[in-house]
């Protein structure tokens, strides 16, 4: 009941908060160019920023009204919280803010995400042990999800830490408010850390090979997700609402088009948001490296959605220990790190076990086994690591435990193996195409350094020519919204 209804209320969000996607018309031909033409004619950084912040804020009251009041009211509990931690000279005193700032963010996130998941499973629980408290709460629900929580109570906890470990140099209340409330990453992420950008936000110079690039990425994140990751959805979509009666061929369509679709889902807004940021003066780091290359699931996490899994890395992996320790503790500070990981994305039982699946895999790539994949083959590490992926996807991608076991019954042969589904031509074409590319393509972009003068042009002429397809099919309102929405 807690899933389904928090699944109703948040698809009447996204319905509301469609019109502002960035691949969406309403933002493309109305919001960005009116954003874009207002920046140009601000010179000041002062100004840019004034406007990035009124500019962030409209954007986010656009697609959730409500939801704007806890966003600013964060956003100045981090900051006075941040202020504290900067200007008391105790070194107890300041850990004392820096544990109440933390606290505080997840607080907030656990209220609104996890509460009433926990407590429908005690429920659950107790109804198991026939104590029957469950029928005394027959309504118990969870509140509204706002908009881009997990993300921007990450910012608020790494903002915080980064002052404490004296990482992060001098800077204005403007400064931190354009980091925290800009509207290129407020939603959906990449986890951008405030030292980061912050003397971008200070300095925004004017710089046409940078804003040339940045229409680059973006147009290439339209691309992502308008050609490839929405036209191989409706063929994940129909395998995963199939009720489990699917062949073993068609499972692993679905399974296929799902880790093609997420891929180019949030690598597409990804690039969207590098390049927004970028057309504004301010540089972000890559988010995704070309991780379907990887040879091992350890590497895979150096190439998927790097700022969130650097962010575990920093603030909670190595704070643990890391692997620093006994192997005892390394296995154990790895579980802790993936299964949080794996809840971040949301409260359910599939994505804990998505978490503990790929944490479980990285404690079998420090044993033994380790020394066996590196013998093997390139291609063979690669095959190994990807089948890996799509399994994982499968837990991540399914309501609920049942269905995840149902749909690996079917993956293994348990309905037949004869293709059954008639997928559109066009949707299997682009599957395999997507697949080419994500398994073929080497990394286009620096993770450490944004080299915009040499981005290749023949690759920009290209997008340009597709993102007019992309426009036309826009128009006429096929879309879906971003998968990390959810999130």
């Amino acid at each position: 009941m807690y899933n389904k209804l928090g699944k109703l209320r948040f698809s009447f969000v996204l319905a509301v908060f469609l019109e502002m996607v960035f691949s969406s018309t309403t933002f493309l031909f109305f919001f960005l160019p009116v954003f874009l033409l207002a920046d140009l004619i601000s010179n000041k950084s002062y100004f840019r920023n004034a406007l990035l912040i009124f500019t962030s804020l409209l954007f986010y009251v656009w697609g959730e009204a409500t939801g704007v009041f806890l966003l600013v009211i964060l956003a100045f509990i981090n900051l006075l919280f941040g202020r504290r931690i900067a200007n008391v000279s105790s070194a107890k005193i300041k850990k004392i803010y820096l544990v109440a700032g933390i606290f505080t963010n997840l607080t907030v996130l656990f209220y609104f995400k996890y509460l009433f998941w926990v407590l429908s499973q005690f429920l659950v629980l107790f109804d198991f042990l026939g104590l029957g408290w469950g029928s005394a709460f027959p309504n118990l629900d969870s509140p509204h999800l706002p908009l881009g929580i997990s993300f921007f109570v990450f910012h608020g906890i790494s903002y915080l830490i980064d002052l404490y470990n004296r990482k992060v140099g001098d800077y204005k209340t403007t400064d931190f408010l354009t980091y925290f409330f800009m509207f290129p990453h407020l939603v959906a992420g990449p986890i951008v850390r405030f030292e980061s950008v912050r003397q971008d936000i200070q300095n925004r110079k004017r710089d046409w090979d940078l804003f040339t690039w940045g229409v680059f990425r973006f147009i290439l994140g339209i691309n992502k997700k308008v050609l490839i990751a929405n036209s191989v959805a409706p063929i994940a979509d129909i395998c995963f609402y199939s009720n489990g009666q699917l062949t073993m061929a068609d499972a692993w369509l679905g399974a296929l088009a799902y880790t093609v679709q997420i891929y180019f889902d949030f690598s597409g807004y990804s690039d969207m948001a590098i390049g927004l940021a970028a057309m504004m003066g301010i540089r972000f780091q890559e988010n995704f490296l070309a991780p379907y290359r990887s040879q091992s699931i350890k590497e895979f996490w150096r190439r998927w959605h790097v700022s969130l899994s650097t962010w575990f890395r920093d603030y909670l992996y190595f704070p643990l220990g890391g692997s620093r320790c006994s192997k005892l503790l390394t296995y154990r500070n790895l579980v802790i790190v993936f299964v949080l990981c794996g809840l971040w994305h949301g409260a359910q039982w599939t994505f804990l076990i998505w978490g503990l699946f790929h944490g479980c895999l990285l404690i079998l790539e420090r044993t033994s086994f380790a020394t066996f994949l590196t013998s093997l083959p390139v291609l063979a590490q690669r095959c190994y690591c990807m089948l890996m992926v799509v399994f994982g996807w499968v837990f991540f991608r399914a309501n609920d435990l049942s269905q995840a076991t149902s749909y690996f019954q079917s993956m293994f042969g348990f309905n037949g193996f004869e293709y059954q589904n008639s997928f559109g031509t066009v949707n299997l074409a682009v599957l395999f195409v997507g697949l080419a590319i994500s398994l073929c393509s080497k990394q286009l972009f620096n993770n450490s350094e944004i080299e915009v003068k040499s981005f290749n042009a023949c690759l920009f002429g290209v997008n340009v020519a597709l993102v007019l397809l992309s426009m036309a099919i826009l128009y006429t309102g096929a879309r879906n919204p971003f998968i990390y929405f959810n999130f």
